[in-house]
């Protein structure tokens, strides 16, 4: 065959493969460049179009095989290196990547989706100012380039330039108002500025572009939640645990949103789940311990609060809990070596003062207690049950001046603290301050009209200023309430101290 000929023939099979490409055909447009590569196998174009076929198919090997052969003809074919770098990017060669772009930018500076490209292979590498750098070129080059402007705002976004990227999501929503993942991400940034209603709003938007986007549905479910809208956010995580039922963190908030309904059978539930799909989730465990101890359940609560702690033992709040649900069950030591341990991890931890205090307290060591009740107050000097607790402390140390010192300072905090009086009342009384002593019973029956032990404590008080009548009164309703309340103890007590004045 004449070489003449021979180039004749390898156009038509150049032209039919280029014919198969448009319409999709790439198998057949590869046997087309293959012949067409036989019979001139110094033809550039025919290995580049053969590897836009292979790019195509998903062999982006093969495709870069022939880029390499399209650049080796030519070495300034800015088109191969720029498809060569996306068969690069393809196979997370990103580094290999970049160098093609380069060499495409440097043959020409002003194609737009070479720098757009360069950009996105830059964030991969977590490249982000330069992958913002990049996005400014291909915008420049095309000013209604709507990729780029969303890109550059995913590039902000990861850079916490949460205002910065809303700005450039709303170009790319203003260029094209149907782009779903630009409101998506856009309700991301405005979800980080804590501006959960507009949040929700492009949730909603990108919902309604795509019925099917189950991070939607499961971030708008978030935000929910941030607003307390609970039963909102069991809703969305409803959804996008049927749109990807092994979403572990869908569960994971659901049940989170349950427990803050109290609905703890329901958040067991889905811990469950989600430990199932996430053995090694600290976090679940530990949320499923809080929802035993909702329950009562301080035993099964601090089987997950172990687990939570072997596989995080820093977490100062799982120790924290494990010692409020051993206060429970009035293992005090064991309560007080968790708070020890929450507070080394948490110094400033006022909770873990205040709590490690009333297990002291139980344990009788009052001056510990003190102790801890003083910490709790200088970490959070309104605190008016540490005030109160400790006003407690001091009682047992028949320190009754310093008691009442502190239930002054629990009832000027929270004034409608029916406890501080009936306990200030209880310090004026072993003052033989009677008259002071009813005046805060009085004040705490007030509050709460079925406080037994104050109608007790004010019939004692009475019964001391030979107010008999009035006593008989109050120990007759105490014993009334205590049996309503199912208080045998103190309903017994309450009876023999009014058939003792009945009988006198």
């Amino acid at each position: 065959m004449s070489q003449k000929a021979s180039e004749l023939f390898a156009q038509e099979s150049f032209n039919h493969g280029y014919k198969k490409m448009e319409k999709g055909d790439y198998e057949g447009a590869i046997e087309d460049y293959n012949e067409a590569i036989r019979l001139e196998p110094n033809d550039g174009p025919a290995y580049y179009n053969r590897g836009i076929a292979r790019d195509e198919l998903k062999d982006y090997e093969g495709a870069i095989e022939d880029f390499n052969q399209a650049i080796r003809l030519d070495p300034n074919y800015a088109e191969a290196y720029y498809n060569r770098g996306i068969a690069r990017d393809e196979l997370k060669d990103y580094e290999g990547a970049i160098q093609d772009y380069n060499e495409a930018i440097r043959l020409d500076p002003n194609d737009g989706p070479v720098y757009y490209n360069r950009g996105i292979a830059r964030d991969e590498l977590k490249d982000y100012e330069g992958a913002i750098e990049d996005f400014n070129q291909a915008i420049r080059l095309n000013p209604n380039y709507a990729e780029a402007y969303y890109n550059r705002g995913i590039a902000r976004d990861k850079l916490k330039d949460y205002e910065g990227a809303i700005e450039d999501f709303n170009q790319a929503i203003r260029l094209d108002p149907n782009y779903a993942e630009a409101y998506y991400n856009r309700g991301i940034a405005r979800d980080e500025l804590k501006d959960y209603e507009g949040a929700i709003e492009d949730f909603n938007e990108a919902i309604r572009l795509d019925p099917n986007d189950g991070p939607a549905y499961y971030n708008r479910g978030l935000a929910r939640h941030e607003l307390k809208d609970y039963e909102g956010a069991i809703q969305d995580f409803n959804e996008a645990i049927r749109l990807e039922p092994n979403d572990a963190e869908a569960y994971y908030n659901r049940g989170i949103a349950r427990d803050k309904l109290k609905d703890y059978e329901g958040a067991i539930q889905d811990f469950n789940e989600a430990i199932r799909l996430e053995p090694n989730d600290a976090e679940a465990y530990y949320n499923r311990g809080g929802a035993r101890y909702g329950l009562k359940d301080y035993e099964g609560a601090i089987e997950d609060f172990n687990e939570a702690i072997r596989l995080d033992p820093n977490l100062a709040i799982a120790y924290y809990n494990r010692g409020g649900a051993r206060d429970e069950l009035k293992d005090y030591e064991g309560a007080i070596q968790d708070y020890n341990e929450a507070i080394r991890l948490e110094p400033n931890d006022g909770p873990a003062y205040y709590n490690r205090g009333l297990a002291r307290y139980g344990l009788k060591d009052y001056e510990g207690a003190i102790q801890d009740f003083n910490e709790a107050i200088r970490l959070d000097p309104n605190l008016a049950i540490a005030y109160n607790n400790r006003g407690l402390a001091r009682y047992g140390l028949k320190d009754y001046q310093g008691a009442i010192q502190d239930f002054n300072e629990a009832i000027r905090l929270d004034p409608n603290d029916g406890p501080a009086y009936n306990n200030r009342g209880n310090a004026r009384d072993e003052l033989k301050d009677y008259e002071g002593a009813i005046q805060d019973y009085n004040q705490a029956i007030r509050l709460d009209p079925n406080d037994g032990p104050a109608y007790y404590n004010r019939g004692l008080a009475r019964h001391e200023l030979k107010d008999y009548q009035g006593a008989i009164q109050d120990f007759r309703q105490a014993a009334n309430l205590f049996l309503e309340q199912g208080n045998i103890e103190w309903y017994r007590k309450s009876l023999n101290c009014l058939q003792e004045l009945e009988n006198w």
